[in-house]
């Protein structure tokens, strides 16, 4: 169920972000220009660039979870989530705290969140199918993939949601199981093929097809991604071992 771009629930919200790597720095771009407070923390230091843009950074994990978020929006790899997230003083947390992760992978993670967490956290799992490449002329248009997991502060996880369908997301409500058997035939599939293209080595010429420079394109576009992205969208979907 999507949430309407009318809806009261609308609200601003302080959002911590573990993890700030580029794709933490995209989505928070888009948060703060909708009037959203951020907080971040990350294991380097990105204070110089939060001052820049607004935010709070800190180095201290207790500090950062004592900051009072309505939501933590996890960034973290794939492959690092569950020592991230143990790493977390949650026993510092002040009130109940909506737990939204934007990993590539689903299912793992989703289990990994509600063993860990605390009962009184609300869970939302989700996926924006875009990225600073591919989102850098705006959302709209652009798939965002959500479950909620367990939500019983609808206000809160309703403005979260908020962000992503103002911004003209298309919202699609799914389990986190069919998003990755989706996703192992159409994302890791892309990541598959477009780095067997880098280790071909493939370059552009003067008489290239249509056809080729979508490969070229398509390599690009993929080594931009980390490699532990790539390990991670197939140790941790199982769907995806039965793509190779």
């Amino acid at each position: 169920m999507a949430v309407s771009s009318s809806s009261p629930l609308s609200r601003t919200l302080r959002i911590g972000i573990v993890g700030f790597g580029p794709f933490g720095q995209f989505l928070a771009t888009t948060m703060m220009k909708q009037g959203h407070t951020l907080t971040a923390t990350s294991r380097s230091d990105h204070s110089q660039l939060c001052a820049r843009l607004g935010i709070s950074f800190f180095r201290g994990m207790n500090e950062f979870i004592e900051a009072e978020n309505d939501v933590i929006m996890l960034c973290t790899s794939i492959l690092s989530l569950t020592e991230v997230l143990k790493s977390l003083p949650l026993h510092c947390l002040k009130r109940p705290t909506l737990f939204a992760d934007v990993l590539s992978v689903k299912e793992g993670p989703r289990e990994v969140l509600l063993q860990v967490l605390p009962e009184e956290s609300d869970v939302l799992c989700t996926h924006p199918m875009f990225g600073p490449e591919s989102g850098r002329d705006g959302w709209n248009g652009l798939a965002f993939m959500y479950e909620r997991v367990r939500i019983r502060d609808e206000a809160t996880c309703s403005s979260f949601l908020h962000i992503f369908e103002s911004e003209g997301c298309r919202m699609l409500e799914m389990s986190c199981e069919e998003h990755d058997k989706l996703a192992a035939r159409s994302q890791f599939l892309t990541h598959t093929i477009g780095r067997i293209l880098s280790e071909m080595e493939i370059e552009s010429t003067p008489i290239d097809t249509k056809g080729f420079q979508t490969l070229i394109q398509l390599k690009d576009s993929t080594i931009r991604d980390s490699f532990d992205l790539y390990s991670g969208l197939f140790v941790h979907n199982k769907f995806a071992k039965q793509e190779v």
